[in-house]
C-alpha cells in the first residue's frame, strides 16, 4: 500500500492495516528532502569541496531544527547531556582507564583485575529491575528526575574522591565502591532517558529513525572523542586524573535534568513525598518483574562474592550457577523462542572466557617488567587500537547490511564464530613472540588483528539484536530489552570470572611486577583454549536459533502470540500493556582490541 497525500511532496510505504497519519513525514523532513535534491546543481557547485562543506553544515542545522520541532528542543538537549556527555564521553573515559588505575595501584593480579572490573560493571546487569522500580516508585511526584539527580550527586562525589585521593592511600575496596557508584549513575540515567525518547517515538513514529540516529550518532562521536584523547590524558596526567575530569560532563548532564527539560510529568498524587504504585508491576507483566528481580539478585550476589570472598574457584562455581539460573529463569518467565535465543547468546558468552587482565599486562608492561614484551605505550593501547576498532566496527555494520541481510541466522552465527576463532588463533603468534623472529612489528600485527576481529564480531552481534527485536512481545519491547541487556551484561561478568579461573589455573598471574616474564609462558595456551571454546555452543544452533533470515517479514513468534484455542491459557505472555516502558540497550564497555572479549554493558 502506498500513501498518496497531496500535502506531501513524497510518499512513504505504509504497512497494511496501519493508519496513514502515523506514517506521514514531518513537514520539516519534506523540506529537507527538497533541500537534498542536488541533481540539477551546476558543475561548479557539484565539484566544489567548499560548497559541500557548507551544504553539509546547513543540512545538519536543518535536521536539528526539524527534530527540535517534532521531538522538542528540551528532549534533544537532555539526550545530549545524558547520552552524549555522560554515556558517550564520561563512560568511555572511565571504562578505558580502569585497568590502568589498578595497574598503578600495584600488586593487582590479572585474575583479580578481571573480577574487580566485573564488580564495577554490575549496575549494567541491574537495568531490568531499575526500570520497573523507577516506574513504580515516584519520589516527590516524579519517576525519573529524583533518581537521576540523587545518583548524579553520588557519582560526582565518588569520582572526585577517587580522582583526587593519592593512589597509595586509596584501598581496593574504596576504589571499587567509587567506580561502582559512577557506573550506577550512568547505567540508570541511560535507562531512564531511553524510556523518555521511546515515549516520543511511540507518540510520533515518523521521527523514529531520525531520533535514534541523533542518539547513537552523538554517542559514537563522543566515544570517538574520548578514545582519541584518553590515551594522552593517561600518559600525561595519569589514570587517576581521568575520574576527576569525568565529574565535569556528569555535572553538566544534570543541569537539563534539574530543569526538567525532558518533561518528566508529575503524577496526580505528586503532593506525597513517596508514592508506590504496585499496579505498574502488573502492567509490566508480573513474570517479567520476577525475572528482573532474579537477575538483579544474581548480579549483586556475584559482585558481593567477588569483593569479599577472594576464592577464585568458589567464585567460578557461583558465577556458573548464576548463568544456569538466568537461563532457567528466561525459560520460566518469557516466551520459549526468546528464552532459546537468550540461552544461546548467554551460553556462547559464558564460553568466551575473558583474559583481558593478562593481555593488558602483556602489552603494557615495560622493559623492567617484561623485557621481551611489546611495550605498548598507554596512548597506543587505548587510542590507536581503540580508533581502529571503532572504525572497523562501522565497516562491519555496513558489510553486514550490504551482504548478509538475506543470509540465514544460523549460517551467520556459524561462519562468523568459526572465522572469529580462526583470527583469534593468530594472536598466539604474538604471545609466543614468533612475529618478532619473523621480523613483523607488534603494532602492525595487533592493529591488523584488531581490525579483522572487530568486523567479524559485528557479524556475530548484529543478528542477535535483530532476532530479539522481532521476538519482543508487543507492548513490552522496552521492558524485554532491559531484561535482555541485564542478562547479557551478567553473562559478560561471568566470562570474566571464568577467565580469571583459567588464568589462575594455568599460572598466568602477571601484576606489573619487575621481571615477570615467566608469568606469560602459558598465555599462548590460555589464548588457544579461549579461542576454541566459543565454537562448542554452535552445536545448539538448530535447537535455539530460528531458521529465518534478517530480511524475512513478520514476527518470529506470531503463532505463539495468537490467542489460544478452546479457552486455553497462553501462560508466558503478559496480558496487560503499558505506554511507558524502561528501555535497555547495549551499553558501552572496554575497548575491544581483538585479543580480549568485549564486555557488553
Amino acid at each position: 500500500m502506498v500513501a498518496s497525500n497531496e500535502n506531501l511532496s513524497t510518499s512513504d510505504s505504509i504497512p497494511a492495516g496501519m493508519p496513514d497519519k502515523k506514517y506521514q513525514k514531518p513537514q520539516g523532513r519534506v523540506k529537507m528532502e527538497k533541500f537534498m535534491d542536488t541533481e540539477n546543481l551546476p558543475a561548479y557547485y557539484k565539484y566544489n569541496p567548499l560548497f559541500w562543506l557548507v551544504y553539509t553544515g546547513a543540512y545538519f542545522c536543518s535536521w536539528i531544527r526539524m527534530l527540535s520541532r517534532e521531538a522538542t528542543a528540551g528532549l534533544l538537549i537532555s539526550i545530549f547531556a545524558v547520552q552524549h556527555l555522560q554515556k558517550g564521553l564520561a563512560q568511555s573515559y572511565i571504562s578505558n582507564s580502569i585497568s590502568f588505575y589498578f595497574r598503578d595501584m600495584g600488586g593487582v593480579r590479572a585474575s583479580q583485575m578481571q573480577i574487580y572490573i566485573s564488580v564495577i560493571m554490575t549496575p549494567w546487569a541491574l537495568k531490568g529491575l531499575m526500570g520497573i522500580g523507577s516506574d513504580a516508585l515516584a519520589i516527590g511526584g516524579y519517576h525519573k528526575i529524583p533518581y537521576m539527580l540523587l545518583t548524579a550527586v553520588g557519582a560526582i562525589l565518588a569520582l572526585f574522591a577517587i580522582g583526587t585521593t593519592p593512589i597509595e592511600k586509596m584501598t581496593i575496596g574504596g576504589a571499587i565502591m567509587c567506580l561502582f557508584i559512577g557506573q550506577l549513575h550512568i547505567a540508570l540515567n541511560d535507562l531512564l532517558i531511553e524510556a523518555k525518547y521511546s515515549e516520543k517515538i511511540q507518540e510520533k513514529p515518523a521521527i523514529n529513525s531520525d531520533l535514534v540516529s541523533y542518539v547513537w550518532g552523538g554517542m559514537s562521536c563522543m566515544s570517538l572523542l574520548a578514545v582519541g584523547t584518553v590515551g594522552l590524558v593517561i600518559e600525561t596526567l595519569g589514570a587517576q586524573s581521568v575520574y576527576a575530569l569525568c565529574c565535569l560532563p556528569i555535572f553538566l548532564g544534570t543541569i537539563p535534568v534539574a530543569m526538567n527539560m525532558m518533561n518528566d510529568k508529575r503524577i496526580e498524587r505528586g503532593s506525597q513525598c513517596i508514592h508506590w504504585d504496585s499496579s505498574i508491576m502488573t502492567a509490566r507483566g508480573e513474570d517479567f518483574t520476577y525475572l528482573a528481580m532474579i537477575v538483579t539478585a544474581l548480579g549483586l550476589g556475584l559482585a558481593f562474592s567477588g569483593v569479599f570472598y577472594d576464592n577464585i574457584r568458589f567464585n567460578l562455581v557461583l558465577a556458573l550457577m548464576c548463568g544456569f539460573i538466568t537461563i532457567l529463569g528466561f525459560f520460566r518467565y518469557t516466551p520459549p523462542m526468546i528464552a532459546k535465543v537468550n540461552a544461546f547468546t548467554l551460553i556462547q558468552t559464558l564460553f568466551s572466557m575473558s583474559i583481558e587482565g593478562a593481555t593488558f599486562y602483556f602489552f603494557t608492561d615495560g622493559p623492567e617488567q617484561y623485557p621481551e614484551g611489546p611495550h605498548f605505550s598507554d596512548w597506543f593501547y587505548t587510542t590507536a587500537i581503540g580508533l581502529v576498532a571503532s572504525g572497523t566496527a562501522i565497516l562491519g555494520i555496513f558489510l553486514f547490511n550490504r551482504y548478509l541481510g538475506n543470509m540465514n541466522y544460523r549460517t551467520i552465527f556459524l561462519w562468523s564464530s568459526l572465522v572469529y576463532t580462526s583470527l583469534s588463533l593468530v594472536n598466539i603468534i604474538v604471545f609466543l613472540r614468533w612475529n618478532k623472529a619473523w621480523g613483523l612489528s607488534d603494532k602492525v600485527f595487533v592493529l591488523g588483528s584488531a581490525a579483522l576481529q572487530t568486523v567479524i564480531k559485528e557479524f556475530n552481534y548484529m543478528p542477535a539484536v535483530m532476532i530479539m527485536s522481532r521476538l519482543c512481545p508487543k507492548g513490552f519491547e522496552a521492558t524485554m530489552f532491559a531484561l535482555l541487556a541485564s542478562a547479557s551484561n551478567l553473562g559478560a561478568n561471568i566470562s570474566n570470572y571464568s577467565g580469571a579461573f583459567l588464568l589462575d589455573v594455568m599460572g598466568v598471574r602477571p601484576s606489573g611486577a619487575a621481571n615477570e616474564s615467566e608469568q606469560f609462558e602459558n598465555l599462548w595456551l590460555v589464548a588457544l583454549i579461549t579461542s576454541v571454546l566459543p565454537c562448542l555452543p554452535l552445536v545448539l544452533l538448530p535447537y535455539l536459533i530460528p531458521d529465518a533470515c534478517p530480511s524475512d517479514e513478520g514476527n518470529l513468534i506470531e503463532e505463539e502470540n495468537e490467542p489460544a484455542e478452546d479457552g486455553e491459557d497462553q501462560g508466558l505472555l503478559p496480558r496487560e500493556e503499558s505506554d511507558e516502558s524502561p528501555a535497555g540497550s547495549r551499553a558501552p564497555g572496554s575497548i575491544s582490541i581483538g585479543l580480549a572479549e568485549e564486555e557488553d554493558v
